[in-house]
């Protein structure tokens, strides 16, 4: 398949490939399986990479220790999660530590992953992966929020319906489409589908939750 680009892009593109730092530079930020057909392009851009050749040299002149790099990344991981649990529906983890410690709050410094129990650590994870699209996507990329274009803001108001009906088994666009004009008197867009998939249940997202309340 051939992909057609306008005027301006085929420059964009001209203009990456003449500037060949810039072109690899992106490139080595793309996933390993995106480059799993050029392996020696794949191993060079990382190797030859100057911020990686800067980390070599780091440890071997011992200003730190790779331990000691992973525990930073990690503390910093710490540090993104705790903004996300803060910011998603946590009630089911909080009860299950309330059976377990009650009213001794120092008690929870001792809980082990066996007393919480694997199936609430694999939600709770699980609900945080799920969340951190949301947070790093621009909010640009909401629809209800475009400064240009026409905005169906009879629809948009309403997602929440929309998505109940989709979970409800409506999940092609044919189907959403029908139950949309049927029950919110508007068309169901193209691109809501995809939307939903990104960001889940409207009613979780703060940016709709003031859009809707303007």
């Amino acid at each position: 398949m051939t992909t057609k680009l306008s005027p301006k892009a085929k420059a964009e593109l001209g203009s990456l490939m003449v500037n060949t730092s810039d072109l690899v530079d992106l490139l080595s930020l793309l996933p390993k399986e995106q480059l799993s057909e050029y392996p020696l392009l794949q191993k060079e851009l990382i190797s030859k990479h100057p911020k990686v050749r800067d980390y070599n040299k780091a440890i071997k002149e011992q200003r730190f220790s790779k331990e000691e790099y992973r525990d930073r990344i990690f503390a910093k991981l710490d540090m993104f999660a705790y903004d996300l649990a803060i910011s998603i529906n946590t009630d089911y983890l909080i009860e299950r530590v309330n059976l377990i410690v009650g009213g001794d709050i120092a008690l929870i410094d001792e809980l082990t992953m066996e007393e919480i129990g694997a199936d609430i650590l694999q939600r709770i994870l699980s609900d945080l992966s799920q969340h951190v699209r949301k947070h790093v996507q621009p909010k640009g990329d909401h629809p209800f929020l475009a400064e240009r274009g026409r905005i169906d803001h009879i629809f948009w108001r309403h997602a929440e319906k929309a998505y109940d009906a989709y979970v409800k088994g409506y999940n092609t666009q044919a189907a959403l489409d029908a139950w949309c004009q049927l029950n919110l008197h508007t068309r169901c867009p193209q691109s809501f589908i995809r939307w939903m998939k990104t960001y889940g249940d409207p009613r979780e997202l703060h940016e709709w939750i003031s859009y809707t309340n303007t």
